[in-house]
Protein backbone atom coordinates (compact mmCIF):
# COMPACT_ATOMS: atom_id res chain seq x y z
CA UNK A 1 0.00 0.00 0.00
CA UNK A 2 2.18 2.73 1.26
CA UNK A 3 1.94 6.40 1.94
CA UNK A 4 2.61 9.57 0.20
CA UNK A 5 4.09 12.53 2.16
CA UNK A 6 4.65 16.19 1.01
CA UNK A 7 5.77 19.36 2.08
CA UNK A 8 3.22 21.45 3.70
CA UNK A 9 4.38 24.01 0.61
CA UNK A 10 4.62 22.19 -2.56
CA UNK A 11 4.22 23.22 -6.28
CA UNK A 12 3.02 20.18 -7.19
CA UNK A 13 5.53 19.09 -9.49
CA UNK A 14 8.57 18.67 -6.20
CA UNK A 15 8.42 18.31 -2.46
CA UNK A 16 6.82 14.98 -2.69
CA UNK A 17 7.37 11.66 -2.31
CA UNK A 18 5.40 8.36 -2.61
CA UNK A 19 7.26 5.33 0.27
CA UNK A 20 6.14 2.05 -0.23
CA UNK A 21 5.38 -0.25 3.09
CA UNK A 22 8.80 -2.03 2.79
CA UNK A 23 10.78 0.72 2.15
CA UNK A 24 9.26 3.06 5.33
CA UNK A 25 9.86 0.47 7.27
CA UNK A 26 13.20 0.28 6.33
CA UNK A 27 13.40 3.93 6.58
CA UNK A 28 12.10 3.84 9.91
CA UNK A 29 13.79 1.38 11.04
CA UNK A 30 17.04 2.99 10.34
CA UNK A 31 15.73 6.07 12.08
CA UNK A 32 15.33 4.18 15.22
CA UNK A 33 18.75 3.10 15.09
CA UNK A 34 20.05 6.56 14.83
CA UNK A 35 18.41 7.61 17.65
CA UNK A 36 16.18 10.31 15.65
CA UNK A 37 12.61 11.10 17.17
CA UNK A 38 10.60 9.55 14.19
CA UNK A 39 6.70 10.05 15.48
CA UNK A 40 5.86 6.23 13.88
CA UNK A 41 2.07 6.54 15.52
CA UNK A 42 1.11 10.02 13.65
CA UNK A 43 2.96 8.84 10.70
CA UNK A 44 0.51 5.76 10.56
CA UNK A 45 -2.00 7.61 11.38
CA UNK A 46 -2.11 10.08 8.12
CA UNK A 47 -1.31 13.25 10.16
CA UNK A 48 1.12 16.21 9.77
CA UNK A 49 4.41 16.23 11.40
CA UNK A 50 5.46 20.27 11.70
CA UNK A 51 8.85 21.77 10.80
CA UNK A 52 10.41 22.39 13.99
CA UNK A 53 9.48 18.17 14.71
CA UNK A 54 11.36 17.77 11.86
CA UNK A 55 14.01 19.60 12.45
CA UNK A 56 14.75 17.34 15.82
CA UNK A 57 14.36 14.25 14.07
CA UNK A 58 16.87 15.21 11.57
CA UNK A 59 19.70 16.77 14.77
CA UNK A 60 21.11 12.86 15.17
CA UNK A 61 21.10 11.57 11.66
CA UNK A 62 24.32 10.71 10.14
CA UNK A 63 24.77 11.02 6.63
CA UNK A 64 25.54 7.09 6.01
CA UNK A 65 22.78 4.67 7.37
CA UNK A 66 24.00 2.18 9.96
CA UNK A 67 21.37 -0.71 8.96
CA UNK A 68 19.77 0.49 6.11
CA UNK A 69 21.39 -1.42 2.77
CA UNK A 70 20.17 1.30 0.25
CA UNK A 71 22.35 4.10 1.23
CA UNK A 72 20.96 6.40 -1.88
CA UNK A 73 17.38 6.24 -0.33
CA UNK A 74 18.67 7.08 2.97
CA UNK A 75 20.12 9.95 1.48
CA UNK A 76 17.31 10.90 -0.23
CA UNK A 77 15.17 10.44 2.37
CA UNK A 78 17.53 12.86 4.84
CA UNK A 79 16.89 15.50 1.65
CA UNK A 80 13.70 15.27 1.60
CA UNK A 81 13.00 15.35 5.30
CA UNK A 82 15.69 18.84 5.06
CA UNK A 83 13.22 19.91 2.38
CA UNK A 84 10.29 19.69 4.39
CA UNK A 85 12.25 21.63 7.18
CA UNK A 86 12.26 24.61 5.04
CA UNK A 87 8.30 24.24 3.35
CA UNK A 88 6.62 23.79 6.35
CA UNK A 89 6.75 20.44 7.38
CA UNK A 90 5.14 17.37 6.17
CA UNK A 91 1.63 16.38 5.26
CA UNK A 92 1.55 12.26 5.10
CA UNK A 93 -1.88 10.43 2.86
CA UNK A 94 -2.64 7.28 2.96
Amino acid sequence: MGLAFYWARNDDIGGHVWLSDDDLRALTDEMVVQGMPWPAERVAAGTTIDADELEAVLDPAAAEPTLLADAKLWRDWLVFLDGATRNGGLLIRP
